[in-house]
């Protein structure tokens, strides 16, 4: 994922993009992109892409209304892996984080990274086990030890009281 829709801009069919990506600009480079909704995937071409006040903005091709931008509000947006650029060192894409077994320095069990958020402070990987339940952890440097992305682990060192089991309901 490179992004997300956001709201609409003006009435011409113009929508904000919530990039999920170091480089807002790569959007003016790309001609098509990959819609994803919750029972779709379909690939649309971009007419227009743009910096304005700061957020990128998008026109697709074939989308010439505010309402029928508003349809692509919340829908996530990929592209082709070939388009992928090469990151530096100790950055990951984030369907190379998703998936991941998370466990402490001690060898606790945290569960599976289920979602990367993107947020202006940090990051947050939504973490799901069985033993704590759904856990947002903040993805910086102090918690995070170690990322091994061809072995599907992450290890962290969390602060006290984040994990907290569930209760057992027997």
């Amino acid at each position: 994922m490179i992004g997300r829709f956001g709201r609409t801009r003006g009435v011409s069919g113009e929508i904000y993009i919530t990039p999920a990506t170091d480089d807002p600009n790569r959007f003016a480079e790309l001609h098509e992109i990959i819609v994803v909704g919750p029972d779709r995937r379909h690939t649309v071409v971009l007419e227009t892409a743009a910096i304005i006040g700061g957020r990128v903005v998008v026109k697709v091709e074939g989308i010439d209304s505010r309402e029928e931008a508003a349809k692509l509000t919340g829908l996530s947006i990929e592209i082709p892996i070939e388009l992928l650029r090469p990151l530096q060192d100790g950055r990951y894409y984030q369907f190379d984080l998703i998936g991941c077994r998370v466990e402490g320095v001690d060898g606790t069990d945290y569960g599976v990274i289920e979602e990367v958020m993107f947020y202006p402070a940090s990051d947050l990987y939504r973490i799901v086990s069985e033993r704590f339940g759904e856990v947002l952890f903040p993805a910086v440097d102090r918690y995070v030890i170690r990322i091994d992305i061809d072995g599907k682990k992450i290890i962290i060192d969390p602060p006290a009281g984040l994990f907290v089991p569930k209760e057992d309901p027997s």
